[in-house]
C-alpha cells in the first residue's frame, strides 16, 4: 500500500472582509465608516454603499453560518447575505475593486486573494467568528520510521499565510503549481 501525503488542513477561521476600494479622498475617509474604524460602529454609511449585503460563497458552508450568527448578534437587521460560490464571491469582488466600489464578502485566510486584493478583516468584538486557528502538517503513525527523511522534511517545512497566497495567486492565474512552489522558495 502506497504512502498517502496529507499537506495541510485549511480550517482557519473565516471572518468577513472589507476591500480597501473607493478610498480616493484625500483623507482616506471616503468609502470607510463615519469613524474611520474598520469595525461595524457606522454600519449605516457603509451598509447604504454596499446595498446592506455581504456576499457570501456556498450555502451550508461554515463561513456562510457564521456569517449568519454574526448578522444575528451585531442586530444588523437590515442586511442581507447573499449565497452564491467560492468563484462568483471572487468574480464580485473583483469587479468591485476594478469599479472602486466598497463591498463586503465572507473571507478567510490563506487564500489567494489576500494576495491579489488589499483587503481588511472587519473588527469581531464579540468573537462570533472564535479566535485565529493555525494549519499543521498532519503525517500517519509510523512515517518516521518507515520514512525518516519525508517526516524531516514535513518536520522542518513552515511557511506563512502571505507564502500561500503568493502561491495559490499564481495557481489561480494559470501557473503549473510545482513552478508556483518552486518560486516561492
Amino acid at each position: 500500500m502506497k504512502t498517502k501525503k496529507m499537506w495541510l488542513m485549511l480550517s482557519l477561521v473565516a471572518i468577513l472582509v472589507l476591500s480597501a476600494c473607493g478610498q480616493s479622498g484625500g483623507d482616506g475617509t471616503e468609502g470607510t465608516p463615519d469613524n474611520g474604524s474598520e469595525n461595524g460602529g457606522a454600519t449605516s454609511s457603509i451598509g447604504e454603499q454596499v446595498k446592506h449585503e455581504i456576499i457570501g460563497i456556498d450555502p451550508g458552508a461554515g463561513i456562510m453560518k457564521a456569517t449568519a450568527a454574526a448578522i444575528e448578534e451585531y442586530e444588523l437587521t437590515d442586511w442581507t447575505l447573499i449565497e452564491g460560490s467560492g468563484a462568483a464571491m471572487t468574480a464580485t469582488l473583483d469587479k468591485a475593486i476594478k469599479n472602486e466600489e466598497p463591498i463586503i464578502i465572507t473571507g478567510w485566510t490563506p487564500h489567494w486573494m489576500f494576495a491579489k486584493y488589499d483587503l481588511k478583516y472587519l473588527d469581531d468584538p464579540k468573537n462570533v467568528f472564535g479566535e485565529a486557528e493555525e494549519i499543521h502538517t498532519v503525517v500517519r503513525l509510523g512515517l518516521q520510521e518507515d520514512h525518516p527523511e519525508a517526516y524531516q522534511f514535513l518536520s522542518n517545512f513552515k511557511w506563512t499565510d502571505a507564502d500561500m497566497g503568493e502561491i495559490m495567486t499564481a495557481i489561480q492565474e494559470g501557473e503549473d503549481p510545482e513552478a508556483a512552489a518552486k518560486a516561492c522558495r
